[in-house]
């Protein structure tokens, strides 16, 4: 049943589960993501088909969490099948975070012989990690503790005891401790017991999480207190303590596996509204449930815990007099319930009906709905610790049944006497005093009666006084707050009279500051400035001796390129005619002499090597200047030196050529063609190539080049450029480009000019079109 989670009682099963993760998987968070069972299955699904890591272990870990909100059989399956899941991994601290919660899960269930193996496999696995192993102990120690087996709890209270030594683990240890003297409850070594509290208070006082320190107070608080009004100080100190970061939020699977205090807030306000009902305090005793209802219902409504509240709530709302807010929870507590009346699990629902009917004056169905309470299980676990049987005998005594109730009383006399002064002594000394006068007994009847008056009076005058003292406590906090305030003004006055005092002095040193801060900036000023002009001095002079040897290059390179039109107008103006007539003269002479003459094959031979000298004649005449350029072209010119080395048959030449249907400066072409030869030549001479391909794209302010081949690929350690590479950067240079040779990742060389630098007379968009061959 849920509502162990929120009560301690020392009579009960489980006297430190209050919180210590019982209904591990129904807890409320602000966190918790509620799933459907089709989104609930496709995650699982998709979770199961990934493989184990942090992350999907975590997210695995939440769903399992998180499901078990609103479908706890589905969660307990899936933690079984993930469990085997991870044992093979062999990953430990996964191992142990599974373990632990699914034995967390059985013994909250009242498993025990199922959660047992759990723990044993759990201790097992944690062996090599001391931390670890004293978490399983610790859960080892709380499942023998509620499983009523004494021998073995204190087995394992001393084996833990002595782990948490060796591992200076002072958190196990204070919960160690928490346990032992809550096994003494049942010696009634109350001495012992307190002895035992405190130093689990001490040892936990100063841990950063506070738990274990939560426990220890809430135990003493639980179980060594017996003053109502004690306990009730006691609790209301525990709420400052619950606003702690370690415990205002319940920590996911993996983020602590030891005990910790489940819901402590919640947990304390429960608490309160029970000690409050005892004290027949019906107005603070509804606040407190109010706030725990707030806290755990409102945030979840379809949570399996909430037709068990508002059963609860029912109760609360018909001690304080508002039938009609106690009917709407009952009803909606039957609703949630679902099925037939009589088979709802929960005493506390038969309870909150019999008030009601008894209230409407139906007292035979009040006394059958208080009979029905009485097989329902246990009642200690609500708000309300009134025994049902006074309850029962109430209803008993108003329809004349006087015998059954004074045989439903007599085992209540001790209950009566050892809490006399409380609501639990109050109603039964006025059923006792209601039976005594029934059946004539006047005697005793009287004495019922000056007790019961006398248990009335004393929590009267006990309530009345605790009014009184929470309206002096709030008119001493009045009157702090009004002291506050004067302070506050005083305070202020003299933080006005600083705040100009220092303005005066402030605006004098600023004034100062200010001063010496303008004469700094002036010299630094200068300074900025002076290393400005040698700056500006110096990049004048590096760009005058830049541009002296850019002037220098081009006066170079143009000569070369008149040095090369002159050789080239001679070859062909001058040695080509004189090559040309010395053919012809020979052909003449082949004509004239006969076949068989013995000079036939000598003017053949002459013949022969004036064809090739003619030949290479013109060849170099055309290398030294494309006329190609001139007469069709600078496209026609890459294209005829391609279709030269494809003759060769050694590298297959490709030219891709976009643009240049514009005319262009023949010297800025001539540039280009010498740049594409010799990156063409290189290719050649040492790539040791099969393929290449030249690529020249003229944009709109500037012209890109792209020269690759598949053969060997440069060096690292060629030693620098060579007289070819060295001629094409100072081209490149000269057209303010840019030049990056690199070894291709699968082989063969890769070289890009970019940046060439267009003539300015002809930096207009062109429409690209494009050659490939």
């Amino acid at each position: 049943m849920m509502w162990v989670c929120f009560c301690a009682e020392g009579y009960m099963k489980g006297w430190l589960l209050v919180g210590i993760g019982i209904w591990w998987l129904t807890g409320i968070s602000a966190w918790a993501r509620t799933y459907t069972d089709a989104e609930a299955h496709a995650a699982w699904t998709q979770l199961q088909r990934q493989p184990i890591t942090e992350q999907t272990f975590r997210k695995t870990c939440d769903l399992i969490q998180d499901v078990g909100q609103t479908n706890l059989p589905l969660a307990y399956e899936w933690l079984a099948q993930y469990v085997s899941k991870v044992q093979k991994s062999g990953n430990r601290r996964w191992i142990h975070i599974l373990l632990i919660n699914w034995g967390k899960a059985k013994e909250s269930l009242n498993h025990y012989d199922e959660a047992e193996p759990l723990f044993r496999q759990a201790r097992q696995n944690a062996r090599a990690i001391p931390l670890l192993y004293c978490h399983a102990l610790t859960y080892t120690v709380q499942l023998y503790y509620d499983w009523g087996k004494p021998d073995s709890l204190a087995h394992y209270l001393t084996l833990g005891e002595q782990a948490a030594r060796s591992a200076n683990d002072r958190e196990t240890l204070a919960l160690l401790r928490d346990f032992r003297g809550a096994s003494r409850i049942r010696s009634d070594q109350r001495e012992a017991m307190r002895a035992d509290f405190e130093e689990a208070i001490r040892l936990s006082a100063d841990l950063p999480d506070k738990n274990a320190l939560f426990m220890a107070r809430h135990s003493l608080a639980s179980y060594y207190l017996t003053n109502l009004q004690q306990q009730v100080m006691a609790f209301d100190s525990l709420l400052e303590l619950a606003k702690d970061s370690s415990l205002s939020r319940n920590p996911r699977f993996y983020e602590r596996t030891t005990v910790y205090f489940r819901s402590p807030r919640p947990t304390v306000l429960f608490k309160l509204a029970q000690l409050n009902l005892l004290l027949t305090d019906y107005e603070n005793a509804g606040k407190f449930a109010d706030m725990v209802y707030d806290e755990l219902v409102r945030p979840n409504p379809k949570a399996p815990m909430v037709p068990y509240f508002n059963a609860e709530m029912a109760i609360i709302r018909v001690y304080q007099g508002q039938i009609k807010q106690a009917s709407v929870f009952v009803d909606s507590s039957r609703r949630q319930f679902g099925g037939a009346e009589a088979q709802i699990p929960y005493s506390g629902y038969f309870l909150a009906a019999g008030l009601l009917a008894e209230q409407d004056g139906q007292l035979a169905k009040a006394a059958d709905y208080y009979k029905q309470s009485l097989t329902k299980g246990l009642t200690s676990v609500s708000f309300s610790r009134i025994p049902l049987e006074l309850h029962y005998v109430r209803a008993l005594l108003r329809t004349g049944h006087y015998d059954k109730a004074r045989q439903m009383l007599a085992p209540l006399t001790t209950a009566a006497t050892t809490n006399q002064y409380s609501a639990i002594g109050l109603y039964y000394y006025q059923s006792l005093a209601e039976l005594n006068k029934a059946q004539g007994n006047y005697v005793r009847y009287g004495q019922a009666l000056d007790t019961y008056h006398a248990i009335r009076d004393s929590l009267t005058s006990l309530n009345q006084y605790r009014a009184v003292q929470q309206i002096l406590a709030r008119v001493r906090i009045r009157d702090k707050e009004q002291q506050i305030d004067r302070l506050n003004a005083e305070n202020e006055a003299r933080t006005r009279q600083l705040r100009r005092e220092r303005l005066f002095y402030g605006a004098i040193i600023t004034l100062a500051v200010l001063t010496i801060g303008l004469l700094v900036l002036y010299v630094r000023n200068r300074q900025i400035r002076a290393r400005q002009r040698e700056a500006l001095q110096q990049s004048q002079l590096e760009q005058l001796e830049k541009q002296r040897h850019i002037d220098l290059m081009q006066g170079i390179i143009k000569a070369e390129e008149n040095e090369r039109l002159t050789i080239a107008d001679q070859l062909h103006n001058e040695v080509n005619p004189l090559l040309a007539v010395v053919l012809l003269n020979v052909s003449s002479a082949l004509e004239t002499v006969a076949p068989d003459a013995s000079t036939a094959p000598k003017l053949r031979k002459a013949q022969d090597v004036l064809t090739s000298i003619n030949s290479t004649v013109r060849g170099i005449s055309h290398r030294l200047t494309p006329q190609l350029i001139e007469q069709h072209g600078f496209r026609r010119a890459i294209e005829e030196l391609a279709e030269s080395v494809n003759m060769s048959g050694k590298v297959q030449l490709h030219t891709i050529v976009v643009g240049f249907d514009k005319a262009l400066p023949l010297s800025f072409l001539s540039d280009l063609y010498r740049i594409v030869q010799e990156l063409v030549h290189n290719v050649i001479r040492h790539a040791q190539a099969t393929e290449a391909t030249v690529e020249v794209i003229e944009h709109d302010r500037h012209v890109t080049i792209l020269v690759e081949d598949n053969g060997v690929g440069i060096t690292a350690n060629t030693g620098g450029d060579g007289q070819g590479l060295q001629t094409i950067r100072a081209k490149v240079a000269m057209r303010h480009g840019q030049m990056d040779v690199q070894r291709k990742s699968d082989g063969g060389t890769l070289v890009v000019i970019d940046d060439l630098e267009l003539p300015e007379s002809s930096r207009e968009a062109n429409r690209p079109t494009q050659s490939v061959n």
